[in-house]
């Protein structure tokens, strides 16, 4: 079985927020303690690939005792997804290679720009020396949706509105991983309910619609379109207790779905 591990299931400003004195943010359950979203694969072959380098990934590495990782796989270039890069540095040395780092086109061009010394090395050091060496060893391997092969195993990648720009979407094996979106188009819907899919990950940032995300009334409607196993809300802001949405899912009589929690873990084929 393949392995899919929450590290984080918070969105961009994490919860609690820096300063919130609301309920949630001033939580004892530890289930409403959200790292920024990002996630681990566990394959059968052995391999682990991270999806989103958040700025908490150092710490989200270290609690769930992650010390492998082999490719990264980057939905886009927010900065709650990608602000963790540096943070990757010690694998590459690790295995004494670059790691492929899988992204949209536009999305790998941001990254391009906004880490120059990672990603543009030969420009960014065309006039000094590369000081002190420790410096991600990772590689840009730009994405067209489709079917794609990562260490022998099949992905399947889809674009995703998500406000100005794209959001990567991916299914593996009966998985299928969605974040940072406004809407799923129909066409995806029902290439993801025939995956008979076992573990469903989507976005669910906030009860009342969202310029750039969905909310719960969207996200349910396309939980009840997929009809996975087992759905798992993540991408949620402080405006969701988990006890509260547990008890709001059970109210509507939704019983699949869950709202996730960071150190979480999922098997799936």
């Amino acid at each position: 079985m393949n392995k899919i591990t929450i590290l984080g299931s918070g969105t961009s400003t994490g919860v609690p927020i820096l300063g919130c004195k609301c309920q949630v943010c001033q939580s004892n359950d530890i289930r409403n303690k959200r790292y920024r979203t990002s996630a681990v694969l566990e394959l059968t072959n052995g391999k682990k690939i991270l999806i989103d380098a958040s700025p908490d990934l150092r710490t989200q590495l270290l609690q769930n005792q992650i010390h492998q990782l082999d490719a990264v796989i980057i939905t886009h270039d927010h900065a709650d997804h990608t602000h963790g890069m540096d943070d990757l540095r010690p694998f590459g040395f690790k295995l004494k290679k670059a790691l492929p780092v899988y992204s949209s086109h536009q999305a790998a061009k941001d990254l391009r720009r906004k880490f120059p010394y990672i990603f543009d090395r030969q420009n960014y050091f065309s006039d000094k020396a590369i000081l002190g060496g420790g410096i991600p060893l990772l590689d840009q391997c730009p994405i067209e949706e489709g079917h794609f092969e990562i260490f022998g195993t099949e992905f399947e990648f889809f674009f995703l509105p998500h406000g100005h720009e794209e959001t990567v979407g991916l299914k593996h094996g009966k998985m299928a991983y969605i974040v940072d979106c406004r809407e799923i188009p129909k066409n995806i819907i029902d290439r993801l309910f025939n995956a008979k899919l076992e573990v469903l990950v989507i976005d669910c940032l906030r009860p009342t619609p969202h310029q750039t995300h969905l909310h719960l009334d969207l996200t349910l409607q396309y939980i009840d379109q997929i009809r996975p196993k087992i759905a798992l809300l993540t991408h949620m802001g402080h405006e969701w207790d988990y006890l509260e949405l547990t008890n709001e899912l059970r109210r509507r009589g939704v019983k699949n779905t869950f709202p996730a929690t960071d150190g979480a873990s999922y098997l799936y084929s």
